[in-house]
């Protein structure tokens, strides 16, 4: 079931990424190309802040524009200009308003002959931004993140442990689904309503170490990451994809900031799932000494033997009293209870839906609705908070079970242009609360292999706890990002 799901929603999530190429492949079909013969009308390539246009008209055999041709000229939705048309195939409409990166070109030929208005032929492309080679060039940062770090996660009844993690989050519009789903302005991503998304993500085993938040940095956080091990850092894989719909498209809001930090906001309704699989449970079993006290405990709860039958065997011999006790003590006398989850045959599943804001940042001097020559988007992957409604098996020991609650965020840190981001995730299951018996025990010193004869392996059952997640992450893609500029320039 989850092998059917996740391979139709990876097919979605490349069909999604693969648009975010159309633009490009727009442009190779009606910008000249010097090099070749290209369809007509073809536009040079505009740029911001361009104030003219230029480009080539249809042609005959001896390479002369037809008798009579005309070209306009439309920058978006304003009205069509004439252009001046040269004799050696080439045209130019000049004293336009200095153009920007979000605005479209578009040229439209018409050429009469012998009294009759032929079909007009048109070409259409993007206006790219200064020195760019290609179209949306923010798009590998912007819709990207690759990030990488460590968090704190812990349940309802525990407290937190250390865990290292790296994740990708994608992201694209949907903008060849038609009604409903595309917009005119086909070259600007904020203003699609049907986007998709995929987060894959490999975490460490948690562990009781933890690291000062005094030294925590892109640094820092890089070399502790790097000292792990392929095999510590892929203890488990998680995977989240889905497709959400924007009722709040961000090109449709304003502006909100100061100075020259600025965001666009837009709301979503989300639909998504995946799965987690589970830690081995051999590998990850915790080891606790045993002692009179244990043996206390049982003796004065009488709930906790049925719950415990392997354990409370071997606290036979540290003073537990019971009718099962065997009247001749062991040869080995147990020394160490380890507590080993069941195998599981199939990985945590969940689905869910609900609603999302994403926070989507500028630069520049910004007002209004529509960005201008001075307000530029930010190489930023949009922050984000969830709140969503489903059922998952990681929260309710393995069983889909409603409901549950998930409150979701992740966000840059100010000043770091993107590279340090802070998140947090509350899995909440919508049920009254179950109070249990603590059983206290403390942590073994050193591991015993669970084959010696002094441990002795408690099956339990897999926790149905709500858990949390908060972390600091490095985006990978930013860091090369500015790297790769700094070595342009």
């Amino acid at each position: 079931m989850i092998r059917t799901y996740f391979s139709r929603t990876t097919a979605l999530v490349i069909s999604g990424l693969l648009l975010v190429a159309l633009p490009a492949l727009a442009q190779a079909q009606n910008v000249c190309d010097k090099g070749a013969e290209a369809s007509r009308p073809c536009l040079d390539q505009p740029r911001e802040g361009d104030s003219k246009i230029t480009g080539r008209v249809t042609t005959d055999a001896t390479g002369k524009p037809t008798d009579g041709a005309v070209i306009m000229i439309k920058v978006n939705d304003a009205s069509p200009q004439s252009a001046q048309v040269k004799p050696d195939g080439t045209f130019l409409l000049a004293g336009l308003p200095a153009l920007n990166h979000y605005d479209k070109v578009q040229a439209d030929q018409t050429a009469p002959a012998d009294g009759v208005v032929e079909t007009p032929t048109t070409g259409s492309v993007p206006v790219l931004p200064p020195n760019d080679s290609g179209a949306a060039s923010d798009v590998p940062t912007r819709f990207t993140l690759g990030l990488f770090g460590i968090n704190a996660t812990g349940t309802s009844s525990s407290g937190p442990s250390q865990q290292y993690f790296a994740e990708m989050n994608l992201l694209a519009p949907l903008r060849w689904l038609g009604k409903g789903c595309a917009t005119s302005d086909y070259n600007d991503a904020l203003s699609q309503r049907c986007w998709v998304w995929l987060n894959p993500r490999i975490a460490s085993v948690p562990s009781a170490s933890s690291t000062a938040l005094g030294s925590l940095s892109s640094t820092s956080l890089t070399t502790s990451f790097g000292s792990q091990t392929i095999g510590q850092i892929t203890q488990s894989f998680e995977f989240q994809a889905g497709a959400e719909y924007y009722v709040i498209r961000p090109s449709d809001t304003p502006f909100w900031g100061m100075g020259k930090s600025w965001v666009k906001s837009g709301a979503s309704a989300i639909f998504g799932g995946g799965g987690l699989t589970p830690f081995n449970s051999i590998s990850t079993a915790p080891e606790y000494g045993l002692n009179s006290n244990i043996a206390d405990q049982f003796n004065q709860d009488s709930s906790l033997p049925p719950l415990y039958p392997q354990l409370a065997l071997s606290l036979c011999n540290y003073g537990f009293t019971e009718k099962n006790c065997p009247t001749t003590p062991p040869t080995t006398k147990p020394t160490t209870v380890a507590f080993v989850f069941p195998n599981r045959s199939r990985i945590y599943r969940g689905f869910y839906g609900g609603f999302r804001l994403r926070f989507f940042y500028f630069t520049g001097t910004c007002d209004g609705t529509s960005p201008t020559a001075t307000c530029k988007a930010m190489n930023i992957f949009p922050g984000t908070f969830d709140l969503r409604f489903g059922e998952d098996e990681s929260v309710k020991g393995g069983h889909l079970v409603p409901l549950v609650v998930t409150v979701t965020g992740s966000f840059p840190i100010p000043g770091t242009k993107g590279a340090l981001r802070v998140f947090g995730s509350s899995y909440m299951r919508a049920y009254r609360n179950k109070d249990a018996t603590a059983l206290i025990l403390v942590p073994s010193s050193s591991f015993t292999s669970l084959d010696n004869p002094s441990v002795v392996v408690q099956p339990i059952q897999r926790s149905d706890q709500d858990y949390f997640r908060l972390g600091l992450g490095v985006d990978l893609f930013a860091i090369l990002s500015k790297f790769l500029k700094q070595q342009q320039n």
